[in-house]
């Protein structure tokens, strides 16, 4: 798998990720990518199963907190590891809300295949970015994981 899209910038204690995607959800599953990434070689992953995922959120930054979010706790509680995510990110305008839908391929840890990198604390909101880059037409997500 290529990380051309996803990049581990110098952060002293934490770790500060940006995710390009073509568009809003391509940088959205990147960002997720990114994450399982930190814990894990996500290029051990095989896809054996497929995971439902969603989240809301009432801006697009409390929408990937959300994701981020439902991410780690799939990895942290359930012991699912995803390597390749499928979703749609969707508007409702009665509910004022952003929500995701789709899925995660991946398959349950096991502890002899998957070698943990390092732990993950939470997810922040601080230095989160969402922003469309408009000379190349992607879309960008900054996000600090706190270790």
């Amino acid at each position: 798998m290529t990380f051309e899209n996803i990049e581990y910038l110098d952060h002293i204690t934490d770790a500060y990720i940006r995710c390009k995607g073509k568009t809003l959800a391509d940088s959205f599953q990147n960002s997720a990518k990114g994450l399982v990434n930190i814990m894990y070689d996500i290029n051990n992953i095989e896809k054996k199963q497929k995971i439902p995922l969603s989240a809301e959120g009432f801006d697009l930054e409390n929408l990937l907190f959300d994701w981020l979010e439902k991410i780690l706790l799939l990895l942290l509680i359930d012991k699912i590891i995803l390597s390749d995510f499928n979703i749609v990110i969707d508007f409702n305008k009665e509910l004022n809300k952003y929500f995701i839908e789709g899925y995660g391929e991946g398959e349950s840890i096991n502890f002899e295949k998957h070698e943990l990198k390092v732990e993950i604390k939470g997810i922040t909101y601080h230095e989160m970015k969402i922003f469309k880059e408009l000379y190349k037409d992607e879309f960008v997500i900054e996000y600090i994981i706190d270790l």
